[in-house]
C-alpha cells in the first residue's frame, strides 16, 4: 500500500528547532522562505549563540522540557526525580533572521576595512 504524504500549503509554516533542550521556531510566510527556514533551523540548532533569538522573536510558544538526572540535581527539592519544566521558546521570522545576518556581515565588513587617513589619501 503506497501512502502519499500531503504537503501542507497553508502559510505561515513553523519549523521547530532544538539546541540541547532549548527549543525555538522559525516561521516562513511564503514558499520562497521555506528553504531559508530549513537552513536557519539547521544553523541555529548547532550555533544558536551567534544570533539573539529572544531579541528577534515576534512571540513565544510554551513547551515542556524534560531535565536529565544530572540537571535535576541543580534544582532544589527534586530528590533525584525527573522533572518536567514549562518553558517558553521564541518564534522568529525568516525575514528577521536574514536581516540580522546582513546587518552582522555589514558591520563586520566595516570593522575589517583599514582606516585610511586623510594624509595617506592625499599623497
Amino acid at each position: 500500500m503506497k501512502i502519499k504524504k500531503r504537503i501542507r500549503k497553508l502559510f505561515p509554516l513553523d519549523f521547530y528547532g532544538e539546541d540541547r533542550g532549548w527549543r525555538f521556531v522559525i516561521r516562513a510566510y511564503n514558499t520562497a522562505e521555506v528553504f531559508d527556514a530549513l537552513m536557519w533551523r539547521s544553523f541555529l540548532s548547532v550555533r544558536r549563540q551567534e544570533l539573539n533569538l529572544l531579541h528577534l522573536a515576534i512571540e513565544t510558544f510554551p513547551y515542556q522540557s524534560d531535565y536529565s538526572e544530572g540537571r535535576v540535581a541543580e534544582i532544589s527539592g527534586s530528590h533525584g526525580a525527573l522533572m518536567r519544566v514549562k518553558m517558553l521558546g521564541p518564534v522568529v521570522e525568516v525575514s528577521a533572521l536574514n536581516k540580522a545576518y546582513q546587518d552582522k556581515v555589514t558591520s563586520e565588513a566595516l570593522l575589517s576595512t583599514p582606516n585610511i587617513s586623510l594624509r595617506t589619501a592625499i599623497n
